[in-house]
């Protein structure tokens, strides 16, 4: 997906954003943050469970979303025992410093630790440089609770389906058996029945997480519409959370290796 960058400024113009100053050129400036999933991570790690439920929620594309931002904010701000959140991806429209500048502003109003992975609108121009800085690295993975979560990158369109995005050899060490991990859940934008997942990558992705023992289930964003689907004779649900700007999340809970969820409305 390339855009012009001087479309970029009239549409950002155009969309009332007119008080974010930008370069699409800039990657970073003396006030943006670096490294969030880290902090994340930490903040996560410091958690002192209540219960022996893990309790999550599952959001995306809060691109030009800037009032329901907000209000996902105070929502998520009301609701108790929550371990994280996690942005699936598109957290800008272009890709721009100043956009995921003013994503993150809000993000730290948020009473709950949370971590972000990268969509195909963050990858626009210079948005790869921006995202690795204030966020890491495009695909990584963390243990939380006897749980794996594997964050990863599976906008193939954006190089071209080259065949490398997913990396299916990353995956595949991932979800090998690790002492401690009794679960594995996958958390990506694109998911793999999108006409932007690279179509060659289809089949060894979904066969990878069907035998790999313990894998709960594959969220994703990207079609701003709630979703479940799954393939034949698999047990792994893809699940797709609506858009951020529709004003709905979803809330997951996982207990003794059970995923159940629902959805929330704000």
């Amino acid at each position: 997906m390339k855009i012009p960058l001087l479309f970029i400024s009239v549409l950002l113009l155009s969309a009332g954003c007119n008080s974010l100053e930008f370069s699409p050129e800039q990657t970073f400036d003396r006030d943006s943050p670096k490294d969030l999933n880290a902090a994340g991570l930490h903040k996560m790690q410091q958690n002192t469970p209540k219960d022996d439920t893990i309790r999550i929620i599952i959001t995306g594309d809060t691109q030009r979303s800037y009032n329901e931002v907000t209000k996902l904010v105070k929502k998520i701000n009301t609701m108790q025992n929550l371990d994280f959140v996690a942005f699936a991806g598109d957290l800008s429209e272009f890709g721009v410093l100043q956009e995921m500048k003013w994503l993150a502003r809000e993000l730290e109003k948020m009473n709950t630790p949370y971590i972000a992975v990268v969509g195909n609108h963050d990858l626009v121009n210079k948005g790869s440089s921006v995202f690795r800085r204030m966020f890491g690295d495009l695909n990584y993975s963390f243990v939380y609770r006897g749980i794996k979560f594997i964050c990863h990158d599976t906008n193939g369109r954006e190089y071209g389906f080259s065949g490398r995005v997913p990396d299916i050899g990353w995956l595949t060490r991932e979800v090998e058996p690790q002492a401690g991990v009794t679960g594995y859940i996958g958390i990506s934008h694109v998911p793999p029945n999108s006409e932007d997942y690279d179509p060659a990558l289809i089949e060894p992705y979904h066969s990878l997480f069907d035998k790999s023992p313990g894998f709960l289930a594959s969220f994703h964003a990207h079609t701003h519409t709630h979703s479940e689907f799954g393939y034949p004779g698999s047990n792994v649900p893809y699940i797709i959370t609506a858009t951020a700007g529709a004003s709905e999340f979803l809330l997951v809970k996982i207990i003794k290796n059970k995923l159940s969820y629902e959805r929330i409305y704000f």
